[in-house]
């Protein structure tokens, strides 16, 4: 696919995925983005279009008019912008991207973090005014995004993904009415789920349903 044709289609998604004109969407992306960062934001209007379709939430971009994919991840940086989210004028969570999240396994400690105990996620849904790295369960939903050939040691990274968020349980009701998912077998009850442009990755469909992931196949 041409880089016009990308651009266009990352565009579109972020039109309908923000509620604005495709000006505005334009104006958000940067030039220069690699192919692995523009499928994340493209599943980042994707998803946006969904809670709004789907949830009703309403999306408001704050801090910025540009969305911030950065090359490296850290932990939450209000320098950068971000999307606020809201429903019947109540503020309910924000969403970020190449944020990290504190490890279930890590917040036992009283003393230092170490580089294993924080976790990258391309797109993350929190509740409202997280700081810092996220805790396990201040995270409502969570993205990874393959722009790639979707093979198995990505399954067993997304599984301890799943395993550092939360403890396999029987159902639990999520924080959603619709979408993504009603309730997960996690507690706590995140909705996890993986984008790949490969087809391939409904392969994982079994483990994805046993621990409450989501494999979704979504080209662009």
């Amino acid at each position: 696919m041409n880089k016009k044709i990308l651009k266009q289609k990352i565009i579109d998604a972020l039109n309908n995925g923000l509620g604005i004109n495709k000006n505005a969407a334009r104006n958000l992306i940067s030039k220069n983005l690699t192919p692995g960062k523009a499928y994340e934001a493209y599943i980042l209007g994707v998803i946006c279009n969904r809670l709004r379709s789907k949830e009703g939430y309403i999306l408001k971009l704050v801090g910025g008019t540009k969305i911030a994919l950065k090359s490296s991840p850290g932990p939450i940086n209000k320098n950068y912008p971000y999307i606020q989210v809201h429903k019947k004028n109540k503020h309910i969570a924000d969403i970020w991207t190449d944020i990290e999240f504190t490890a279930m396994s890590a917040q036992h400690k009283t003393s230092y973090v170490s580089l294993g105990d924080y976790h990258e996620l391309d797109i993350a849904m929190v509740i409202p005014n997280t700081t810092a790295r996220p805790h396990h369960n201040e995270i409502l939903l969570a993205a990874e995004c393959k722009n790639t050939g979707y093979q198995k040691h990505l399954l067993r990274e997304i599984l301890g993904v799943r395993r550092e968020l939360s403890l396999l349980k029987d159902p639990i009701k999520t924080f959603f009415s619709t979408w993504p998912a009603t309730d997960v077998p996690a507690d706590p009850p995140s909705c996890l789920m993986v984008y790949s442009t490969d087809p391939l990755i409904k392969n994982y469909d079994s483990p994805g349903n046993f621990f409450g992931i989501n494999f979704i196949h979504e080209p662009i």
